[in-house]
């Protein structure tokens, strides 16, 4: 009995994230897990957080360029990477290397556990910064701490629809490794008691 109210609890949750996949295109096969993987490992932040950005960022596009002129699968600005590069002692760095791909995801993963660490893990004020720079969260959040516990609290409307895209991209994306958990687990015991 217990298995099957998991399998239909499972169930249900497939029918609602395959209703996400439509909006935000989620099964995608992400041709960078193998970088992503490394940097995440390399750098102890979670892999799900980087996909999520590197899905909302640039839809795993390396070729894109904002309108600022961020770079990039993880949408880099230059002088940033500038910076990035000074602190991770890599001689050789110039911009032109911030398009390819393993050098994108190394730079913004660095960044974004760089803000996590500057934010005390705070997801929101750090997801905050990577699109509208520390100096712009520190000048809402100093002066009223309260802005860190909620999105809501983001008084700049392009920041907070990013965090909240990027959060939900982000839960979606725990949903599913926990649901292929759970069904890796139920294939399993199936198949060691048959």
């Amino acid at each position: 009995m217990k298995k099957i109210i998991l399998c239909l609890i499972l169930g249900l949750i497939i029918v609602f994230l395959f209703s996400l996949e439509q909006k935000i295109g989620l099964f995608d096969k992400n041709p960078y897990n193998d970088y992503i993987n490394k940097y995440s490992n390399f750098f102890d932040i979670d892999h799900l957080l980087i996909k999520a950005i590197m899905k909302k960022e640039s839809n795993l596009n390396p070729d894109v360029v904002s309108s600022r002129g961020a770079v990039g699968l993880m949408q880099i600005m230059p002088k940033t990477a500038l910076e990035i590069a000074r602190q991770l002692n890599i001689a050789d760095y110039s911009n032109t290397k911030l398009k390819e791909v393993e050098i994108n995801i190394m730079f913004g993963t660095y960044y974004i556990k760089r803000l996590l660490n500057y934010y005390d893990n705070n997801l929101v004020l750090a997801l905050a910064a990577y699109n509208a720079g520390t100096g712009n969260v520190d000048s809402w959040n100093k002066p009223n701490p309260v802005a860190s516990t909620s999105i809501h609290f983001i008084p700049f409307k392009e920041t907070r629809h990013y965090v909240e895209s990027i959060m939900l991209i982000y839960k979606v994306y725990i949903w599913i490794d926990v649901l292929k958990r759970q069904l890796n687990a139920l294939y399993h015991s199936d198949t060691t008691n048959a």
